[in-house]
């Protein structure tokens, strides 16, 4: 039974060296394919013009962004 139990343990460091191994080689791999890529391209900017304003009330008629409006709509 000792015996057993012995021998499952070397197993199981056995298997602990291997995985260690692949975490190691897996590790280098990636460090080398970050290595290889080049930066990514900052996204263009985008250029939008004011939104139309009323003349009446003097709020904006169209907005880009939805979250803007609710704040208008709140004050």
């Amino acid at each position: 039974m000792a015996a057993d139990r012995k021998k499952g343990a070397d197993e199981g460091a056995e298997f602990a060296d291997f995985m260690a191994d692949i975490s190691l080689e897996i590790s280098q791999r990636v460090e080398l394919l970050d290595a290889a890529l080049p930066a990514p391209a900052p996204p263009p900017v985008r250029k939008t013009s004011p939104p139309p304003l009323s003349s009446a009330a003097g709020m904006i008629l169209e907005w880009d962004n939805v979250a803007d409006r609710m704040i208008e709509e709140m004050l």
